[in-house]
């Protein structure tokens, strides 16, 4: 039988027929938005966990940048020889130029799991960072100790040898007895001394050291003068004793005084009045000549006697 022949059946059921298409398509157009949106959900959700896992290696970056940066700082400050430890200094000095090829990774463009890695890597590189930057500041410290007792006992060394050498007086009394109250301080600091005790320690001895010095010198410089005063002296009573000699001794040739020849004249010889007499007197001559005096008052002696 045609369908046409069946009642009911061209009638109602095709009237019906673009109602369910309509609905169907909806369902369609549901089904498809559900999925859609499920796949949104997802992209979003996967986007959110690669965000996620960019910022927390862009944090774990920022971080170990801090640290690095305290470390350059230190490692710019000091040198392998201000260390105790070569090692240490070798050590930090790898850290950084490591972390700094971990900083300059693009952490905004990488993947889920090249971020995560990042992020790992840049957390154990800077807890390794701080660990180096501590054992590199205990070599420091212990360096530093090494140094200060060491320019200590130097110190101690030259400011003994310049007490024991020096002449106490009144210049030089007190400028020793302070230096050798600061070296019996200094001579045993203790173990348990920091090294800016140790550096005050230091400074103290060189400062009583050099103000000894300067007593020294002060007292070369009495010393100096009181030579030149007592030669002065000396000098000076010298020439005194010389013009007190002077003035005593007599002169060695005196004048001698002029002789003067006085005839003397005889009694009881008027008849030879008129002869002369050789040198001295003769009987029987009127007159008398005395001896030439020989410079000390007294006659000579006339041989023609």
């Amino acid at each position: 039988m045609h369908q046409d022949a069946i009642p009911g059946f061209g009638t109602d059921m095709d009237a019906d027929e673009p109602a369910r298409s309509v609905h169907a398509g909806r369902i369609v157009l549901t089904v498809l938005a559900v999925v859609a949106a499920v796949a949104l959900v997802g992209v979003i959700a996967a986007g959110a966990v690669t965000a996620s896992a960019r910022h927390g290696a862009e944090q774990a970056q920022a971080v170990l940048r801090e640290t690095n940066t305290i470390a350059t700082r230190f490692a710019k400050a000091h040198k392998a020889s201000d260390l105790a430890d070569a090692k240490a200094w070798s050590r930090l000095d790898a850290r950084i130029s490591d972390n700094a090829r971990i900083l300059d990774e693009p952490a905004a463009r990488l993947s889920i799991r090249d971020a995560g890695s990042l992020k790992d890597r840049a957390g154990k590189a800077n807890k390794d960072t701080n660990t180096l930057v501590s054992a590199a500041r205990r070599a420091l410290a212990i360096k530093q100790e090494a140094d200060a007792r060491e320019s200590l006992a130097k110190a101690v060394g030259e400011a003994t040898k310049l007490r024991d050498g020096a002449k106490r007086d009144d210049d030089t009394g007190t400028a020793i007895d302070d230096l050798t109250t600061i070296l019996e301080r200094a001579a045993e600091p203790g173990k348990d001394v920091t090294v800016k005790e140790l550096e005050d320690l230091v400074s103290r001895v060189e400062q009583a050291r050099k103000t000894l010095e300067q007593a020294i010198a002060t007292q070369a410089e009495h010393a100096k003068a009181k030579r030149a005063a007592e030669e002065k002296a000396a000098r000076e009573r010298q020439e005194r004793e010389r013009q007190s000699e002077q003035q005593t001794v007599p002169d060695p040739t005196p004048p001698q005084q002029q002789q003067q020849w006085i005839p003397q004249y005889q009694s009881g010889q008027s008849g030879q009045s008129g002869q002369s007499g050789g040198t001295g007197s003769q009987p029987g001559n009127g007159w008398s000549v005395p001896a030439p005096s020989d410079g000390n008052g007294l006659p000579g002696n006339d041989p023609g006697l």
